[in-house]
């Protein structure tokens, strides 16, 4: 298809993701996502779907570290989707989208990030997030689809998280053709370092003391796991999400992960740097979902990417969901059911792109 057709194709079907009504006040919810009373229902549907019909097992990441991986194949599936999952987390904290994204036609392919989850830690101190390199994280990608990308049916879509879209996007610079379309919910194209220091400071400091003490908890004090209270909690409005994802983190105490390292905070905002320079390798349509409150990562970083990236960035700009708080995935229906309905019209969109091209290879 030529790059004419392409840009304008993508400008014509992408339109419709960017007028999602996004606080109505009956959240349209088309392709029947559970809501947040339909899970509380189903919790025990979803438990059997995740022990009878997804396969777990681990593989060897960069260095051999052993790196925990999940992924279902319904019958008949359309597509690949391969998830990303950011800090801290672990697959499975996603049984909820395996569920949906299964019942929606899609097989799903995902592993735990080299340090955390389910994969083997990389300190002694298991609760510390750490990272010799972020490309690590990126390599540990071309591992996963060089063991498993004749496993995965049909074409392939990236759906990545915080952490995760970082690594996904520098991924997809590596690798511009891998994958039909990508979907990223609140990037971390940059690390929100006011979390500890200030925002012109915090990167600079962690440059400095990673030298003398790389893998001490960034901020000067030991920072285990802390579950905390859903009150006053920065990831979700919804309480019985939150709820749940705890309850995973208490009943398997091997995912807990606590507060970063100096050596991790310094790769971050080191690939951060490399961003634009990422952002110019990437042909790949990208859909960039931005959290209205979001103090996890920072989102001025994910408004320059979309610009870097040109016509690849849908409609030329984010979808800003304004309220929206990190964790889009497990966020509260108001905010959760129109980012999924963005992203898997996105999908279908993009497969349909896809299907039109191969169908006319002279477009």
């Amino acid at each position: 298809m030529k790059s004419v057709s392409i840009k304008t194709l993508l400008a014509l079907s992408l339109l419709t993701v960017l007028s999602v009504p996004l606080m109505a006040a009956t959240v349209a919810n088309p392709y029947k996502v559970l809501t947040e009373t339909e899970l509380e229902a189903q919790q025990v549907q979803i438990e059997l779907f995740w022990q009878k019909q997804v396969s777990q097992g681990s593989f060897a990441g960069v260095g051999n570290v052993p790196l925990h991986y999940a992924y279902v194949i319904p019958a008949n599936a359309k597509a690949t989707i391969v998830l990303l999952n950011g800090r801290t987390e672990s697959v499975l904290k996603y049984q909820e989208m395996y569920f949906e994204l299964a019942r929606q036609g899609y097989a799903v392919f995902s592993y735990d990030h080299r340090g955390q989850g389910l994969s083997a830690r990389l300190n002694e101190d298991p609760h510390l997030g750490h990272v010799e390199e972020f490309q690590h994280y990126v390599q540990d990608v071309a591992l996963f689809m060089a063991k498993f990308s004749k496993q995965m049916p049909g074409p392939k879509l990236l759906m990545a998280h915080s952490m995760g879209g970082a690594i996904g996007s520098a991924y997809l610079a590596k690798a511009p053709t891998e994958f039909v379309a990508a979907a990223m919910s609140a990037p971390m194209h940059a690390p929100n370092v006011e979390v500890l220091f200030s925002a012109k400071d915090g990167c600079y400091l962690a440059a400095a003391v990673r030298w003398s003490c790389s893998d001490c908890y960034a901020g000067f004090a030991s920072q285990p796991y802390n579950p905390g209270p859903f009150v006053g909690n920065i990831y979700t409005h919804s309480e019985i999400r939150y709820r749940r994802f705890r309850e995973q983190y208490q009943q398997q105490p091997k995912i807990q992960l606590g507060g970063p390292s100096w050596q991790w905070l310094s790769q971050a905002c080191a690939i951060a740097d490399e961003m634009p320079q990422i952002a110019a390798n990437i042909k790949t349509p990208v859909l960039i979902l931005q959290a209205g409150d979001d103090s996890a990562v920072a989102p001025a970083p994910q408004d320059e990417f979309c610009q870097a990236i040109g016509r690849y960035c849908v409609g030329g700009k984010v979808l800003h969901v304004a309220g929206a708080r990190h964790e889009f995935f497990i966020e509260a229906d108001q905010y959760r059911l129109p980012a999924m309905t963005a992203v898997l019209d996105f999908y279908q969109q993009q497969l349909a792109l896809l299907q039109t091209e191969q169908a006319n290879p002279s477009l």
